[in-house]
């Protein structure tokens, strides 16, 4: 009996380990920011560029999971957008985040015009997070405008990884690691009743 309890617990023990060292880094979540820029054209179905980006900030609410951490109308660092009419390269640190000694960035790899009229546009496209701590991960991402003349109000979302669904069902490894504490503590209390 000792050694069938031993070797269980044993199992346990090994299974919690693997699932500490097993934990993703893949970055999850979602984030938007708004702000407002200039275009080249005063018709934003026929703008090509986008640039001085001003007062961008994250959204009220930071953000989900990875990126609940930042704070609403935190400051966010924009770079100049061509699309011409679509991105299919790599546009470095499209945005960037400095934040509590984490560096959040985002470069941006494609990009399609899904909508365009003259006040307003959508475009999306994909991309890749990286954060501080954690491995590159693939995204999506999604701009719309709106505006009149040379200067436009914008919304910039990104989810991480592309099929990113706010979830809290899988259990993290420290968990794990309490559950098996858990039953050693039970498998000790039943060795110790004989």
């Amino acid at each position: 009996m000792k050694k069938l309890v031993f070797g269980f617990t044993f199992l346990i023990a090994i299974f919690c380990a693997f699932a500490f060292n097993a934990q993703a880094s893949t970055i999850y979540g979602y984030t938007s920011f708004s702000g407002s820029f200039e275009s080249d054209n005063n018709d934003l179905s026929l703008a090509k560029v986008f640039t001085d980006f001003s007062n961008v900030v994250v959204s009220t609410d930071g953000g989900l999971d990875d990126y609940a951490p930042l704070l609403g109308d935190q400051s966010v660092t924009l770079g100049t957008f061509t699309f011409d009419p679509a991105v299919d390269s790599l546009i470095e640190e499209f945005w960037m985040i400095d934040y509590d000694s984490k560096i959040y960035s985002y470069d941006l790899l494609t990009s399609v015009i899904s909508y365009s009229a003259e006040n307003s546009i959508v475009i999306n496209g994909t991309g890749i997070a990286h954060l501080t701590g954690f491995d590159d991960t693939d995204s999506i991402w999604v701009l719309s405008a709106s505006g009149a003349g040379t200067v436009s109000t914008f919304t910039l979302s990104t989810s991480v990884p592309p099929d990113y669904q706010p979830s809290n069902t899988v259990p993290e490894p420290a968990t794990m690691i309490l559950f098996g504490l858990g039953l050693l503590g039970v498998a000790g209390l039943g060795r110790k009743k004989k």
